[in-house]
């Protein structure tokens, strides 16, 4: 169960056995404690070093025997490894939070299908009646004005069906990897994003000689472009608008930021503003589902992302 070659390679490795068999050196005491309490002790379950330095679980019954003076004789009892249970309930409660997850996202799904899309609904409906007054009435200016709000309805649900729909695909339909110079990823979203920086008159500043990663290059794309594009739409009124982005190593992993001088994010919100079809500012355009895709996406690839801001100025990365 430990790994050791034989008992006695066992007992000549150790020289404390609560800081090189179990992984928590409390967990022996407990153990002890209790079991001088009961006198016996059923189904003890801990975490033990293998001599590789892996970890195992362990299950333990053990029953002391007396003399009769009342004096330990010896212990005896048995030992499982329940390591293949463990892990098999720890993938059961993960399945289980993923799924409640899932569900908190679909609740959240059925209340913007009924509210989000509803809104132009009852925008396309109310200007269809002055659409037909407005034409009966030969009234071609307001006639024009009517259809202009007509089309922005539309276009506003089929954003949000489109956004929606790309959000399902995450996990599901994927473009093969290949390895990526984070630098023409970065200059590609950048482009996309050109006609928001201009406007803003955002100043851009990319790190030189980034690494290559290895991903969906189309998905990494959305990452970037919506990273980018949050950033100019949270600038505020910063005068000197700015963002910037790289990429570095740290502990065998490359981290990559884009970080903006804008209005910050408060940190109660920093997981939230990652949830389907959260906004924290609803005068600002946008269907609260950008964020949600980047996190799905760079979940997909086996990665995290966080929010760093203290909520004001300068900015969030």
């Amino acid at each position: 169960m430990l790994g050791y070659p034989s008992p006695a390679a066992l007992i000549s490795s150790i020289t404390d056995v609560r800081t090189q068999i179990f992984a928590d050196p409390n967990q022996q005491d407990y153990l002890w404690q209790k079991l001088t309490q009961s006198g016996s002790i059923q189904g003890f379950e801990f975490q033990v070093q293998r001599q590789d330095g892996s970890l195992s679980w362990l299950s333990q019954n053990i029953l002391i025997v007396y003399d009769d003076q009342g004096e330990i004789l010896y212990l005896e009892g048995t030992v499982q490894d329940v390591t293949k249970r463990k892990e098999i309930e720890t993938e059961r409660e993960s399945l289980i939070k993923e799924l409640e997850m899932r569900n908190a996202e679909l609740e959240r799904f059925t209340y913007t299908v009924s509210h989000d899309l509803k809104s132009p609904l009852i925008t396309i409906q109310g200007f269809m009646g002055f659409v037909e007054k407005d034409a009966l009435a030969g009234n071609i200016e307001s006639l024009k004005g009517d259809i202009l709000r007509i089309n922005e309805a539309a276009s506003q649900m089929y954003t949000l069906l489109d956004d929606l729909l790309e959000l399902s695909r995450i996990g599901r339909v994927v473009n093969s990897p290949e390895m990526i110079s984070l630098d023409s990823l970065i200059q590609e979203a950048v482009l996309l994003v050109s006609g928001q920086i201009d406007a803003r008159g955002v100043q851009v500043v990319v790190a030189p000689n980034l690494p290559t990663v290895y991903g969906d290059h189309r998905r990494l794309l959305e990452v970037v472009q919506n990273l980018l594009d949050n950033a100019v739409k949270f600038m505020g009124q910063q005068p000197e608008p700015k963002i910037e982005i790289g990429a570095e190593p740290v502990d065998g992993m490359i981290l990559c930021y884009v970080r903006d001088n804008g209005i910050g994010i408060q940190p109660q919100y920093h997981e939230k503003v990652f949830g389907l079809f959260e906004r924290l500012n609803q005068s600002i355009d946008g269907s609260g589902i950008g964020l949600a895709l980047v996190k799905r996406i760079i979940e997909v690839h086996n990665g995290r992302i966080w929010v760093e801001s203290n909520g004001e100025n300068p900015g969030t990365s």
